[in-house]
Parts: structure tokens; C-alpha cells; sequence
């Protein structure tokens, strides 16, 4: 079954829903009793029956879509093509059938293989999922499990998910691959493909998370909760003291240098209403406050500890 497990992993991760899809013809085609097994613990689900299928009567294998008629012989309900080259020929009913490769459990799996704890939640449809709390090499840490961090749209997807930006020391297991270049800006996030600390059987899942992560080290400005937090505030808390009325002033400096296309702003932290202060997450603010200096906008310096941090953070990328 691990085989069977690993190749639909491998499957899973090419770009695009119908790496999902497994048609009849293609499961008979794998061992029957990994496919047997994989129905029963409920990775495979029954999908939509296909209109038709390819015929492999002969070398043109065409596509045909035979309608469902009683074999007058037998009785029994079968799929009937009458074929201009070869005549009738006869499919089983359920060789339209298909079935899904279904990701919401396999993240029920998973979370249930590290033993974590919480509740398990779905951040994008089919490509995120944070699994809980776990333990990784005796530190608890929170597991995420994602799909397509090397697709085109993984930056967007991953980059963009507010709770997994906020997670202080997180690790992701991929399906498969990962990505090339780091998914959370200014952050390089530990990744591990599920298929080099999976086993698999007809008894479940089991995957190991010791050693999974070996380069793994803390976010940018380990310590400091990397909650949104309005640029007045960050400001107050991690810069060197100015007055309130010294801090709008270069708020606004540093809103117009934005504007302007002087500096690119980190990612809003979530929604916010008309007239409220838009919030950024604090690690991103961190570790872009150097680059508003270096591009000349009048902004107070980040407190000595802080900028600390962010070389030490920026040492490790190179």
C-alpha cells in the first residue's frame, strides 16, 4: 500500500484539480488491495461517473461514450458501443465510475499520525491545513500541512494566509515537493515532503516528525509575538521614543513614500474597517523596517535589541 500511497502523493501535487481525479481504468491498473485499502480508510471517494471513456478495443482507442443498456444474454446492466470498424462492444458499468483523491482527509490523517492537538482547520480549499500543535524534536510546534507550494500561485496562497504568517515557529509538511524560494516574505519556512516521513499500511498512517526539520530554526525576532500591530503602535513599541505627534508625522512620511512606489508596504494583516489604522504583522514590519531606512525615508530607528534581530535573521538567509 505505501507504494499506492506515495504515487497518489506525487500525483496530488501536480498543478491543477484533476491531479485529484482517478478514473476506473486507472486504479485497475494498481494493486488491488492498496486500492481496497485506501477506499476503506476513506483517501479515495466515489466522484462524478465520466461521460465516457477511451476504448482499447484497438490501436485508435476512441473516445466513446456508450450508454447503459440490459445485455440481452445475460440480464446484467453493461455499457453498449456499436463501433463502425469492429461492431458492438460491451464495457462493465462501472468502468465510468471515478474517484477523488480527497486532501480534507488526508490532513485528518496526518494530524492524527503526530498526535496533534487542537482543532484541525482548513485554511485554502484543498491546499492548506493547519493540523495543530505537535511535537517536533521534543519542542512543540505548530504543523501545518500544505499542497502546491511550488506551484505558480503558492507565494499568493501560502504567503498570503494570515494564520500561518502569524505562527511563531511553524513547520509544513508538503505532499510531495516544495518550494524553491521562501512562501512568507522575510521568513524562510521549514518544509518537508510527507512522503520521506510516511508509512503507510492497511492499519493507517504513521509519520514521524523527529529530525524532520533539521535546518528548522525561530521566526524573525524569536520571543516577539508576531501579532498585527498599526504602525503608531510598532513604532511606540520597537523604535527608538518619539512623541505621538512625531510618530503620525512619520507615518504619514513613510504611507507616502508607499504610495509613491518609493517602498512596498508588508501585507495588511487581515480585513479592516473604513476609518480604522490598517495593521501589519509585527515580524513582517521587523524585518522590512531597515530596508524604509536605507531607501531615505524619515523614519526613528528600530531599538538596538531589534536590530539585532533582523542582521542576525538576514545573516542566516545568505
Amino acid at each position: 500500500m505505501h507504494e499506492t500511497f506515495e504515487l497518489m502523493l506525487r500525483t496530488a501535487e501536480i498543478e491543477g484539480s484533476d491531479s485529484l481525479q482517478w478514473p476506473h481504468a486507472a486504479l485497475q491498473r494498481l494493486p488491488a488491495e492498496a486500492v481496497a485499502a485506501l477506499k476503506q480508510q476513506g483517501f479515495l471517494a466515489e466522484a462524478e461517473p465520466a461521460a465516457g471513456l477511451s476504448c482499447a478495443e484497438c490501436e485508435e482507442a476512441c473516445w466513446v461514450e456508450p450508454p447503459t443498456v440490459t445485455e440481452a444474454s445475460s440480464g446484467r446492466q453493461r455499457l453498449y458501443h456499436r463501433c463502425a470498424k469492429l461492431g458492438p462492444i460491451w464495457f462493465e458499468a462501472d468502468e465510468l465510475c471515478g474517484w477523488e483523491f480527497r486532501v480534507d482527509r488526508l490532513a485528518e490523517a496526518v494530524a492524527a499520525a503526530v498526535r496533534a492537538t487542537g482543532k484541525l482547520v482548513q485554511l485554502a480549499p484543498g491546499r492548506l491545513y493547519l493540523l495543530g500543535t505537535a511535537k517536533v524534536d521534543g519542542k512543540t510546534r505548530e504543523v501545518f500541512l500544505g499542497r502546491g507550494t511550488a506551484w505558480p500561485d503558492a507565494v499568493e496562497v501560502f504567503g498570503q494566509a494570515p494564520r500561518l504568517r502569524a505562527s511563531a515557529e511553524p513547520v509544513v509538511l508538503t505532499l510531495a515537493c516544495v518550494s524553491v524560494g521562501d512562501l512568507l516574505p522575510g521568513r524562510a519556512l521549514p518544509l518537508r515532503p510527507l512522503i520521506e516521513v510516511l508509512g503507510a499500511s492497511e492499519a493507517g498512517l504513521s509519520v514521524c516528525l523527529d529530525g524532520a526539520f533539521p535546518d528548522v530554526r525561530p521566526a524573525t525576532s524569536a520571543g516577539i509575538p508576531n501579532e498585527p500591530i498599526a504602525l503608531d503602535a510598532f513604532m511606540a513599541r520597537y523604535c527608538e521614543k518619539r512623541s505621538g505627534q512625531l510618530r503620525r508625522f512619520r507615518r504619514h512620511a513613510l504611507l507616502g513614500a508607499a504610495r509613491n512606489g518609493k517602498v512596498t508596504l508588508p501585507p495588511v494583516a487581515g480585513p479592516h474597517r473604513s476609518g480604522q489604522a490598517k495593521k501589519h504583522f509585527t515580524h513582517d514590519l521587523l524585518a522590512a523596517w531597515q530596508g524604509f531606512l536605507d531607501e531615505r525615508v524619515d523614519l526613528p530607528p528600530l531599538l538596538p535589541q531589534y536590530q539585532q534581530d533582523c542582521r542576525t535573521d538576514s545573516e542566516r538567509h545568505l
